[in-house]
């Protein structure tokens, strides 16, 4: 073989590796700008009927999707009939779904728990490697202090606000450093009933945190609910992006019960073709999880609604 023979040889070996799928947990094609998920909260909390991890699973990848976000509770692999984690992401791998986030939360403006939760945000972390994830979604401390934020005080307690997100702030660059140092990213996540609610409360947190280790996770549920303009908060933040829950919206929220406003995408009154075109516009990659809190329907037929919108609305925009 001459030199040009096996320089040719060679380029054609390196467009064969470059095309090549990659087999590994959960990730069984090349690598896309926008990967579909959606959050396991939907089948997992059903009120009609107990639904398998299992099914939740088959559901998914039935319907095309890449991800799903699961954050693990007490006793879930064996209530759900697996022995080991090793079984669940061998199972997950069998179905080509990616784990995508986990949920971290606490009173992160109290020092006298900085300890502890360093302890358990290092086991989020180890529980994300495993499963080849890096996304860390971090939940603001409830409004008033309540553990279950679904049921937030709401009396005597604007106008401390503020000074908890100035005082969690530096905890959570804190945060964001431990998280880089694994190879992971955290994003705080505004949500209803938590002291980042609002559009003010947002930028106060934004402005405070250090963009290179402390991003985003917009939900456009709860920007929508909260009082924001969904489109015009995730342009202002869109370098800071990491990953974004998708929900659809309607009406005015009333404290605490959010899941009457909440509607399967394209439902409700959020643009999100203009959403698309924003993160278009800002070259976003990562994930796009769908999290569907409440439905009047089953999980499958809403997770299908949502994906029919998806697929005839969303993708074409970023395709």
């Amino acid at each position: 073989m001459n030199r040009r023979e096996f320089v040719k040889q060679v380029a054609m070996a390196s467009a064969v590796i470059a095309g090549a799928k990659f087999i590994g947990y959960g990730c069984s094609e090349p690598a896309k700008n926008i990967r579909w998920s959606m959050g396991w909260i939907l089948w997992r909390d059903f009120k009609n009927a107990e639904i398998s991890f299992s099914e939740a699973v088959n559901n998914l990848h039935e319907l095309g999707l890449d991800g799903i976000e699961y954050t693990p509770r007490p006793n879930d692999l064996t209530k759900y009939g697996f022995n080991t984690r090793e079984n669940l992401r061998d199972f997950l791998a069998e179905k080509n779904i990616s784990v995508t986030a986990n949920y971290f939360r606490g009173d992160f403006y109290d020092p006298e728990k900085h300890g502890s939760i360093i302890s358990s945000f290092y086991n989020t972390l180890e529980n994300l490697k495993f499963y080849n994830a890096k996304n860390v979604i971090l939940e603001p401390p409830g409004r008033g202090g309540w553990v279950d934020i679904n049921h937030a005080a709401t009396e005597n307690i604007e106008s401390v606000i503020p000074e908890k997100i100035k005082a969690m702030s530096p905890f959570l660059n804190q945060l964001g450093k431990i998280a880089a140092e694994e190879g992971m990213t955290i994003g705080i996540h505004p949500h209803l009933n938590t002291i980042v609610e609002t559009p003010d409360e947002i930028d106060l947190l934004m402005d405070l945190t250090d963009p290179e280790f402390v991003k985003m996770v917009p939900d456009t549920g709860h920007l929508f609910l909260g009082g924001g303009n969904v489109a015009e908060i995730i342009k202002k933040y869109q370098d800071r992006i990491c990953y974004l829950h998708l929900k659809d919206a309607s009406g005015v929220f009333k404290r605490p019960n959010f899941g009457p406003n909440v509607r399967e995408l394209g439902k409700g009154e959020i643009d999100f073709p203009e959403v698309m075109r924003i993160l278009k516009e800002a070259q976003f990659t990562g994930w796009l999880n769908v999290e569907q809190d409440y439905t009047t329907m089953t999980p499958y037929e809403s997770a299908s609604e949502s994906m029919k919108y998806i697929n005839g609305s969303m993708k074409p925009v970023y395709s």
